[in-house]
């Protein structure tokens, strides 16, 4: 079943707490839309989480 818009956008929150916040310059980076983002998706939280991933991996690669 599918999970209702609700459920995706407490994921949604849920990553974006990790990282802090959300700003333009992610919408950019990660191909995400406003409305996509105000609306979540599975396919939303696919491309956030890919775009924490490639993030949180440059990001370590900057601190070791």
């Amino acid at each position: 079943m599918e999970k209702k818009i609700d459920e995706y956008r407490k994921e949604r929150d849920l990553i974006v707490g990790e990282i802090g916040e959300f700003d333009e310059e992610d919408f950019r980076k990660s191909g995400i839309s406003l409305e996509e983002f105000n609306n979540p998706t599975a396919e939303t939280i696919q491309k956030l989480i890919l775009y924490v991933k490639e993030e949180y991996d440059q990001t370590s690669i900057y601190s070791e």
